[in-house]
């Protein structure tokens, strides 16, 4: 086996979703991020996207992990799922026994559940992956489930995470309910040529292999292995299993690009990798209002031109202020902050009952620190860009009046 070959502890490039190995690139990182903050801050629904092989349920995995002490977890893979079969498979995972396999007992099992966990300090999460493929009912069902709460909070927090398409499917009008109850929103893309070096050497280093060991995979299979697998992971791990199959058949402990190609000659990987990233960048900044999800090329660039860039970041930006300015309408009870050039500026506002009850400012203030945040994780995916620096100082000044001029 090349894993005694190469002095390895476990095989490092396997094609299962194990935590241990995951890898944190810039975006999966901000990803994580957001993720997180949705759950502590009992958000309710989040959605993570990518395509195929991005990194979605081993991210998801490991932030389970993460919340395993203070979140009993159900997770759903199998999603081709009528509504009362989503119920019934709801209340497996959380081991359950409903009266009967009624639909109103089971749906009172998980509210007797979610309450019981609530009352012991613990909450409740839903977690549905390849979640494109759920039919109207079953987005219905979860979004009646995401309605239980007691005071302020919701019983339940729901991961919806998929493809693509899953924010086509968002976006239907008969989902509208729902989607515009989803707090908080990621798109994954694949990994820059840097960054799957980086990816191959975590690997390498996860299953055994020594930092002072001269690199398996050199400069040019790391090249190679980039040009074929176009960033994705998954297509990175099939990839550097094959090769290091390859070496171990050959004798020799050192990856090169020509074992790379052999690789893709033999294996009919060619082609793979672009057809992948194009699926995983797919939807660009489209989708439904609000929605920011981080979109880099996989060399790490902009998809779209600089300029083109620029003024999508300039639209979004100037919605944030918008949505600011109207939380302070006619400038009642303002408060002031200073501005990086030594000027007062307009704050979020301690809005009087008769204009905003209190309740309702705090959730417009909330959708707004949001949102500020995936337009941020946007303009940390493309630091040192044209639309980064122009953009930058606008951010700073937000963000002060998102939370008082702090």
């Amino acid at each position: 086996m090349h894993t005694q070959f190469f002095g390895l502890k476990r095989r490092p490039f396997g094609l299962t979703s194990d935590p241990e190995f995951l890898f944190l690139s810039r975006v999966h990182d901000l990803a994580l991020t957001h993720l997180e903050y949705g759950l502590a801050h009992n958000l309710g629904f989040m959605a993570l996207t990518g395509g195929v092989g991005t990194g979605k349920t081993i991210l998801v995995k490991h932030l389970l992990e993460k919340v395993r002490d203070s979140f009993h977890v159900a997770m759903i893979f199998n999603t081709f799922l009528d509504a009362e079969t989503l119920l019934a498979v709801l209340v497996r995972e959380f081991e359950l026994t409903p009266r009967s396999q009624r639909k109103s007992d089971l749906f009172e099992a998980l509210f007797r559940h979610f309450m019981d966990l609530y009352a012991a300090g613990m909450r409740c999460a839903i977690v549905v992956d390849e979640a494109q493929n759920l039919s109207g009912e079953a987005f219905e069902e979860l979004r009646m489930l995401s309605n239980l709460e007691v005071g302020q909070d919701f019983l339940l927090q729901i991961i919806l995470a998929g493809q693509p398409q899953l924010r086509t499917r968002l976006s239907d009008p008969s989902l509208v309910q729902l989607a515009q109850r989803i707090s908080v929103h990621f798109h994954l893309v694949p990994l820059s040529q840097a960054e799957v070096g980086d990816y191959i050497r975590h690997r390498m280093r996860v299953a055994g292999y020594g930092d002072e060991e001269p690199p398996v995979f050199g400069e040019d299979a790391v090249q190679a292995v980039f040009r074929m697998s176009r960033g994705i992971p998954r297509l990175i791990n099939s990839v550097c299993d094959a090769a290091l199959s390859f070496a171990y058949a050959e004798g020799v402990r050192r990856v090169d690009g020509e074992t790379v190609d052999a690789v893709s000659a033999e294996g009919g990987f060619s082609g793979t990798g672009a057809a992948a990233a194009e699926e995983a960048a797919e939807g660009g900044s489209g989708g439904l209002p609000g929605w920011l999800p981080v979109t880099v090329a996989a060399d790490g660039t902009p998809p779209w031109g600089e300029a083109a860039l620029l003024r999508d970041m300039e639209r979004r930006l100037s919605a944030l202020e918008k949505r600011l300015a109207s939380l302070g309408a006619n400038g009642s009870g303002v408060r002031g902050g200073e501005d990086t050039d030594g000027g007062r500026v307009s704050s979020v506002p301690e809005v009087q009952g008769e204009t905003m009850e209190r309740g309702g400012w705090e959730d417009a203030l909330k959708a707004l620190r949001l949102d500020y945040m995936e337009l941020n994780a946007q303009l940390e995916a493309l630091r040192g860009t044209l639309a980064s620096r122009e953009s930058r100082g606008r951010f700073k000044r937000l963000w002060r009046l998102i939370n008082g001029g702090q």
